[in-house]
Order: C-alpha cells, then sequence, then structure tokens
C-alpha cells in the first residue's frame, strides 16, 4: 500500500454468484443471503462468493478474508491481492469459498483484514434445517 491512509471496506456481501459483465466490470450478486439452512450438522457448504469493496489505498494491497465460526473458532483464511490505481477508487475483490465446513448452529462471521487490522465484514446464520420453511433462509 503505497498511501499513509487508512483502508476503508465500503462493503461486504455474500451470495451463491458474481458475474461481471466484460465491457462495464460492473457486477451482479445473485442470491444475496444472510443465513444457510442446515438440515443436520456437520454439512459442507458446496460454493459461496464473498465480495468486498475497498477504497482509500493505491498500489499494490493484500487482504486476508477470515471465516469464524459461532464459537469464535477460525474456520478457514483466505488471502486476496488487489493493485489499486488511486486512493479514490473503489476496488472489489473476489473470493470464492469451496467446501466450507460447517458444524455448529448460529452466528458465523467473516472478517476481512489488513494484517491484522479489521477491514469490515458480514455475519450470516447458520439455522436448522425446519426453519427453512418460515423463510430464513436461502
Amino acid at each position: 500500500m503505497t498511501t499513509g491512509e487508512t483502508p476503508v471496506c465500503v462493503a461486504v456481501m455474500i451470495c451463491n454468484e458474481i458475474i461481471e459483465d466484460v465491457r462495464s466490470h460492473n457486477k451482479s450478486l445473485i442470491n444475496v443471503f444472510n443465513a444457510v439452512s442446515a438440515p443436520q450438522l456437520p454439512i459442507v457448504h458446496p460454493r459461496m462468493m464473498v465480495l468486498a469493496s475497498v477504497t482509500n489505498v493505491s498500489g499494490d494491497f493484500e487482504v486476508s478474508l477470515v471465516l469464524r465460526a459461532p464459537s469464535g473458532h477460525t474456520v478457514f483464511k483466505v488471502d486476496g491481492k488487489f493493485t489499486a490505481p488511486d486512493p479514490l477508487s473503489v476496488i472489489d475483490v473476489q473470493f470464492e469459498l469451496i467446501g466450507t465446513p460447517i458444524e455448529q448452529l448460529g452466528t458465523y462471521t467473516i472478517d476481512l483484514m489488513a494484517g491484522s487490522a479489521y477491514l469490515g465484514g458480514r455475519r450470516f446464520q447458520v439455522i436448522a434445517g425446519w426453519q427453512q420453511q418460515l423463510g430464513m433462509s436461502q
């Protein structure tokens, strides 16, 4: 990072698919969700996408995406790198999470980190499968 500024995370979204238009680079997030229905535990969520939008940086920048279980245990950590042309740019960093292990019900957190600095994040709930009928899950 070449600026002396603090990076700002303006959004973190969880969805099933991210489609990027090749001409405009606009992104469509398909099936954005805040909850996952688990018919039994443990399960493996086959695939989810995370889009994090970051600004106030320029040059090469490294981030990590950390998934934490309701117990606080780190489920996994994924590193990413991007280049921002200037501090006014908003850069969208995409992470594809394949085979996410889910071992307990409750609130999971996805944190975007720059080293040990928290930039932003999002929570999602893992709920029992029967709650799907109440419209509480994807």
